[in-house]
């Protein structure tokens, strides 16, 4: 439950087999790379030069950058065409990586295949579209079904245009009425489900004047192709059997495709799966640096993952790997890389939300899961719904895509659970099993003064971490005089005593003493930069012109005081949900009562469910996240880290 600690691993190997090393660091999933040529330039890419290595440091004076190969993407685009074609639809499969990568066979292989394939699947394509067109021009024949005379006879008309085409309603009453004023002769041929079909005839040259006003009845035109000949039904007959023949053809092309799946379908995905492999290692590539005989790679591993690569890499011969102790990797921050139980995992969602850990910062992950599983509970705690929330978690986590979202929803549901058998309600009813702790709804004073409880535990939690973070951080003004240091957390406790005597009628801090620390701490908060830079040594005592950085830190100590009140109260709300979940069902049922059938009441009472876990559910789980942001996250947390990014095939 921490950021792993991480160190720099420098690779030189034999570029001859570059290819397979990257396979085997991307297969890994656990190298996060960097760029060795800047590496180099700045001689952080260090190695012991004796007589093994000699040649490797006399070949750093040919260092060049990485060229990009990229005979592959073609070949990745016959490949992803084969899928297609053949509807494969396998992922990525890693065991198809076991064996060495050999661009030469895997392209000869593919091709082989592409052109076994494509010459079927082209000729299939083509017959295809041409049943397409010949349905489309017999469905246009059918509408002219009626019309005895021949097409032929149409076209070879001197002195006559004509057209087919298709008037909706609107558009034939529009012509009824204007029918006087066209020169032409129109013809009802047939009637379709976009209207009604007609030939229109009209002397050649008034083609123009004819086409406007078509235009003008929005005229559907029915195209016949000039290789069409005949009578209509003639042309219907003709094509009928056309279509046959094509479907027959159709038909034989898709069983050899079929075939040509069977025979080819592992093989294609296992070809295609290693020219993805291939594009992540040209990718991959842009990081490294290469001389005339040797690569050059650099990149982040954890160190619990050392041991892993000494295993992959050292199967290949001459290869020369050094990895950079702790202290000698300051010039560069590591990445952070979570590491938490199956628990908190789907938390560590949220805290990317908001931003990555620093590499010298405290994984605030168990913190937040814990805190935040328990905020939720407290403000929603029903065990029936609960379970619903845990039943959707379960179900949503077995979706491809929601696993993290699912196996959030399932520990807040379980929360959930576990408070409403504390407060003994399920489904809203709260005679059903008996309260373990408390009934919110009989407690309302009890509630919002344990509420404020919690969140006085909790921000006092986060001072502590933020101390923890100020002290790994090696910052000496914000974790000794800070607002969320030691001083701060001391001029906060002060504040809460004397305030909580003064409400209990008891003297817990004499008020002269508790005076006094306050004053101390408003004084020490002001003048923590000077303070500070005197204890470690730097000067100038002000970073900054003198009058306005006190004018400001003056300013700062009232924001802090109300940003701690505030802060404090803010928790109330997590009482106030608890109350109001108690309450919404108390509404939901009263409405039951009052329509006065049970059937009526057993259905409002589904509905007040649905809506409560639905609507009430989302409002408490982004209450829950205010205040983990707000009011703790604030204290304590930057996340202003890098994630640890590695390399893969996904």
């Amino acid at each position: 439950m921490a950021v792993e600690k991480m160190t720099m691993m420098n690779v030189i190997g034999n570029v001859s087999y570059v290819d397979n090393v990257l396979k085997d660091l991307i297969l890994s999933g656990k190298v996060d790379l960097v760029s060795a040529l800047s590496q180099i330039e700045e001689n952080s890419f260090v190695f012991n030069v004796n007589d093994k290595n000699l040649e490797k440091a006399i070949d750093l004076n040919y260092i060049s950058t990485f060229p990009k190969d990229k005979a592959y993407e073609d070949l990745l685009k016959k490949g992803e065409e084969l899928k297609e074609i053949l509807n494969i639809k396998s992922d990525v499969n890693k065991s198809s990586f076991k064996e060495e990568l050999d661009f030469s066979k895997i392209s000869l292989e593919l091709n082989n295949i592409y052109d076994e394939i494509k010459k079927p699947y082209e000729n299939l394509r083509l017959l295809k579209e041409e049943l397409s067109k010949i349905e489309k021009f017999y469905n246009n024949f059918s509408l002219l079904k009626d019309l005895k005379m021949s097409i032929d006879d149409l076209r070879n008309l001197s002195y006559f245009d004509y057209k087919f085409g298709i008037l909706s309603k609107a558009d034939r009453i529009k012509l009824k009425k204007n029918y006087e004023n066209i020169l032409a002769i129109i013809l009802h041929t047939g009637s379709s489900e976009e209207g009604e079909v007609y030939l229109v005839m009209y002397p050649s040259s008034l083609r123009e004047e004819l086409n406007r006003i078509l235009r003008s009845l929005n005229f559907k035109e029915i195209l016949l192709p000039e290789e069409y000949t005949g009578t209509p039904m003639e042309m219907l007959r003709y094509l009928e059997t056309k279509k046959i023949e094509i479907e027959d053809k159709i038909n034989e092309l898709e069983k050899t495709i079929l075939k040509l799946k069977v025979k080819y379908e592992g093989i294609v995905a296992t070809l295609v799966n290693l020219l993805y492999i291939k594009e992540k290692i040209e990718d991959s590539k842009e990081y490294m640096a290469r001389s005339k005989k040797f690569f050059y790679l650099s990149g982040w591993v954890s160190k619990k993952d050392i041991k892993k690569m000494e295993e992959i890499l050292n199967k290949y011969e001459g290869i020369l790997t050094m990895y950079k102790g702790e202290n000698e990797t300051l010039d560069l921050t590591p990445p952070t890389k979570l590491r938490n139980i199956k628990l908190f995992r789907p938390f560590e969602s949220l805290v990317r939300m908001y931003g990555i850990p620093s590499y010298n910062e405290i994984d605030p992950t168990p913190f937040l899961s814990l805190s935040y599983m328990f905020l939720f509970g407290a403000m929603f705690g029903d065990l029936g719904q609960g379970f619903i929330l845990l039943l959707g978690g379960i179900l949503l986590a077995k979706v491809k895509g929601n696993k993290v979202f699912g196996g959030l929803l399932g520990r807040l549901g379980l929360s959930s659970m576990i408070f409403g058998i504390l407060y003994g309600a399920v489904f809203g009813f709260e005679d059903i099993i008996p309260a373990l702790l408390i009934r919110p709804f009989e407690n309302i004073n009890t509630v919002l003064a344990g509420a404020v409880a919690i969140g006085i535990g909790l921000i006092l939690i986060s001072y502590v971490y933020g101390i923890i973070n100020s002290v790994k951080r090696k910052d000496v003004k914000e974790g000794l005089f800070g607002k969320d240091g030691l001083v701060g957390l001391l001029f906060y406790l002060c504040l809460l005593i004397l305030i909580g005597g003064k409400l209990l009628g008891r003297t817990i801090l004499p008020m002269e003493i508790g005076v006094a620390i306050i004053l101390l701490s408003i004084a020490l908060m002001i003048f923590k930069e000077p303070i500070s830079n005197l204890i470690v040594g730097k000067r100038p005592l002000h970073e900054e012109d003198i009058s306005g950085y006190y004018i400001e830190s003056v300013f700062s100590i009232i924001e802090t005081l109300l940003s701690m009140l505030s802060g404090t109260v803010s928790f109330i709300r997590v009482g106030a949900f608890a109350l109001t979940h108690v309450g919404l069902f108390i509404a939901f049922e009263t409405i039951g009562k009052l329509i006065g059938t049970t059937a009526g009441n057993i259905i409002v009472l589904i509905l007040g469910n649905i809506i409560i876990i639905g609507l009430e559910g989302l409002i408490v789980f982004i209450q829950g996240l205010r205040l983990q942001y707000y009011e703790l996250f604030s204290r304590y947390y930057k996340g202003e880290g890098k994630e640890f990014k590695p390399v893969n095939i996904k």
